[in-house]
């Protein structure tokens, strides 16, 4: 499980401490153990349910409104590049 935990802090670029990886390691044996646990449970006669309660659609009608101008939209910000927010370099 250590080694789950340091790929993963890895991946996501995240500096853990020697305690915060042994509570995620903890953490992550006791998630892992609940999923052993439901794949002990019989399932096989059951419908599948695909949403456990009832959804509906809430739907509004569109309305025009007045938009901001692209020297409004950009005022508070020093990362914008040819009308568009620039974010950070990857890699």
């Amino acid at each position: 499980m250590k080694e789950e935990v340091e790929r993963v802090s890895s991946l996501a670029s995240i500096r853990l401490s020697k305690e915060e990886k042994e509570g995620l390691e903890e953490d992550m044996e006791n998630i892992l153990d609940w999923f052993s646990r439901l794949d002990e449970i019989e399932t096989e006669d059951l419908e599948p349910a695909f949403h456990p309660i009832e959804l509906k659609n809430e739907m509004r009608e569109d309305e025009v409104e007045e938009t901001l101008d692209e020297d409004e939209v950009f005022q508070n910000t020093e990362n914008e590049e040819e009308g568009f927010f620039k974010g950070p370099s990857i890699g």
